[in-house]
């Protein structure tokens, strides 16, 4: 391997990290935004918080895995992008996959949510 095609995948790598870093921190914040939405509503809710939750718990369900899924596709275009340019395109691939399964895992883990209310 030249200079050349290590210093290529060693900004496809970071590139790829950093995006997939920064949809993480975007799919965490939402998911902040909306615990903190729903703990500002008052009421008597002895068993748990989504039981007096209205819009705000469809925020905690739905919003963190929309953002990975999101985040999943642009790292799957950008996979066909660097791929069609020669480029390491399997470091894209295995951020897209990354951000897919941790989509499935947070909406897996939170519809029990909907179910219980």
């Amino acid at each position: 391997m030249t200079t050349d095609e290590s210093r290529d995948t060693d900004r496809t790598f970071r590139s790829a990290a950093t995006f997939t870093l920064s949809v993480l921190g975007a799919a965490l914040l939402t998911m902040v935004v909306a615990l903190v939405w729903m703990s500002t509503q008052s009421g008597d809710c002895t068993d748990s918080m989504m039981e007096c939750a209205g819009d705000e718990k469809y925020l905690l369900v739905f919003g963190p895995p929309l953002v990975l899924l999101l985040g999943g596709v642009t790292a799957f275009v950008r996979t066909y992008q660097v791929w069609r340019a020669g480029g390491r395109w399997f470091v894209w691939q295995g951020a897209g996959w990354m951000l897919f399964v941790l989509m499935l895992i947070y909406a897996a883990a939170s519809s029990r949510a909907l179910l219980d209310v």
